[in-house]
This record gives structure tokens, C-alpha cells and sequence, in this order.
């Protein structure tokens, strides 16, 4: 069974109309619809699943206009070894309902805090299959979590214009949680420096661009600065993620970032590709990290 079942001229008719007048690629509009229904089926089951990551920043905040493949999946609280077997159960069943294909089920372990499955779907605008991506890790609980719409283009498109589909579409728009803007910015800020510790460059530049487009929705509160306190204690007991670590100071390595231009290459080789809209590196920098250096936000322990 395919995604688009027995609607394959209709889907076909409208995902050319969608991304004719939003400027996608069919195959962007395509691969967002079938995100859409993984995520839509998703969040009617009963594993505490919290959807965050860039594309929760596309389709739950609208805040960035880039490219992103991978479905980033944790959970709002510590499961227990049989909660995660559920969870490969519960997300492979779901792939299977719309049509989407594991081909690497032998790295997916269920008990695992981490797996990253790779699923392939048929396309209705290429002859190869398709990828999508979903990664989950329950390393630790995510939190704030919050309960957001979850959007896609076609929804979006017919929102706008008040159209009705010809085709059942129920993952137009949806509810789910979403782990809030603050502590994903709080999450890439530290990101950026883990990366540079560890001499990481390729396919990374993408956060200093979603720094830069969260930034002016982010309150400096205090209930903020608590947060940093708590996100950095809990990356502290991970080795994965060094900058969170008392010996790393966030502003100084910042600037250090901006001064050795470290992600300059990453980001016009790859980053600006993933762009629907025209950010250079230097406006990216200067509209995110560089203001978050200058700032006693990250300061400290």
C-alpha cells in the first residue's frame, strides 16, 4: 500500500498546486504531506512522544524556512525498557499503515535509547523511492513541553484560501506535543560549541540559521536562566555533550566560533542549499550567536 492509495491523480494534482505557488519542490511538498501523516498517527498513541528538532520548528512554530528531512522524537518522561520496545512497535506499525518502508531494521534495537530509522516510501514525482527519517532518543525527558498545532504545507495552502481537498487529509493540521522554543534554543546554542570541541563542521551550520530565527522569540526571564541552569546539568551527565561542562565558557567559545569563521564552509556548501529564503552566513551570525555571546545568558554554571 501507498501513502496516497487510491488517490494518486488527486495527490499528484494538488502537491504540483501547492508547491507551484509556495515555491517548493514537488518533492518537498511531498515528503512534508508524508510527515504529516507519520506525525498526525502519532500523536494518537499512548507513548508520551514529544516531537522537537528543526522540523518541529518548521511545522509546529513556522519559525524557519529551510529544508529538514529527519522527524526528531524523545518523550516527556524516562521510559521504562517495555515503553520502548512499544515505541519501535508503535512507530513501525504506523509506517507500515501509510506505506513507508524500514531499510535498516537490523540497526534499530528496541530497547536502545537511541535508533535511527530509515524509512523509504514511493514517490509519486520520482522513480527512486524516497527517505524519510526518524530519530528518536530517550536518553532524558524532554521539558517544557507544550501542546502546539502541527502544520503542513498543503493544510496550510488551503487554510489560506479556504480550500477544500478532494482527498482525505486529516494530518492537515493537528495537535501534539512539541518541546518548547526556549529549551530547543538552549539545546542548539550549546550544539554549535559541542561540535566545535569536537571538530564537527558537516551538516551542523544548519543550527547557528535556526539560532538566528528563534532568537527574537525568545524572553530573557529569568525562568530562562533557570532553564539554562537545568539543561546544562542534565548534558553534563552525557559525554556527547562537552561545552555543557564547568571547565567551557558558552559566550567565549562563541566568539571564537565567529572569529575562526568555523562553520563558514558547512553553511554556503550545505545550510544555504536547505534555504527557501536568502540568510548569508555573516547575517546569520550576527542575528544569533554573536547577540547570544553578549549576553550573560550561558555564563557561568
Amino acid at each position: 500500500m501507498n501513502w496516497y492509495k487510491e488517490y494518486k491523480d488527486q495527490w499528484k494534482e494538488i502537491i504540483e498546486t501547492v508547491a507551484a505557488e509556495t515555491r517548493r519542490t514537488t518533492l518537498t511538498v511531498e515528503k512534508d504531506t508524508v510527515q504529516s501523516m507519520f506525525l498526525f498517527e502519532l500523536s494518537k498513541c499512548d507513548i508520551p512522544f514529544v516531537f522537537k528538532g528543526g522540523t518541529s520548528l518548521s511545522k509546529a512554530y513556522g519559525l524557519i524556512d529551510r529544508f529538514s528531512e529527519d522527524i526528531d522524537l524523545s518523550a516527556s518522561g524516562k521510559l521504562s525498557e517495555s515503553e520502548r520496545k512499544s515505541a519501535k512497535a508503535i512507530i513501525t506499525s504506523i509506517a507500515d499503515t501509510i506505506g513507508l518502508v524500514l531499510i535498516n531494521p537490523d540497526d534499530v534495537l528496541s530497547r536502545h535509547s537511541y535508533n535511527k530509522y530509515v524509512f523509504e516510501y514511493a514517490s509519486l514525482f520520482s522513480e527512486i523511492p524516497m527517505e524519510i527519517i526518524v530519530e528518536t532518543s530517550f536518553y532524558q525527558a524532554v521539558y517544557p513541553v507544550e501542546t502546539h498545532k502541527v502544520g503542513s504545507f498543503i493544510g496550510d495552502f488551503c487554510e489560506r484560501l479556504a480550500i477544500k481537498l478532494p482527498v482525505p487529509f486529516e494530518a492537515s493540521s493537528f495537535a501534539m506535543p512539541v518541546q518548547s522554543l526556549e529549551r530547543t534554543f538552549i539545546d542548539k546554542v550549546f550544539a554549535v560549541c559541542d561540535y566545535r570541541i569536537q571538530d564537527m563542521q558537516d551538516r551542523d551550520s544548519r543550527h547557528l540559521y535556526d539560532i538566528a530565527k528563534i532568537l527574537p522569540h525568545i524572553a530573557f526571564t529569568p525562568a530562562l536562566y533557570t532553564l539554562v541552569k537545568e539543561v546544562r546539568a542534565d548534558r553534563m551527565k552525557s559525554q556527547n555533550n562537552p561545552s555543557a561542562k564547568p571547565q567551557y565558557d558558552i559566550p567565549k567559545m562563541l566568539k571564537e566560533i565567529i572569529r575562526s569563521r568555523f562553520y563558514e564552509s558547512d553553511y554556503n556548501s550545505i545550510t544555504k542549499k536547505l534555504l527557501y529564503e536568502d540568510v548569508s552566513y555573516d547575517e546569520a551570525i550576527k542575528n544569533g550567536i554573536s547577540r547570544v555571546s553578549e549576553t550573560d545568558l550561558f555564563q557561568g554554571n
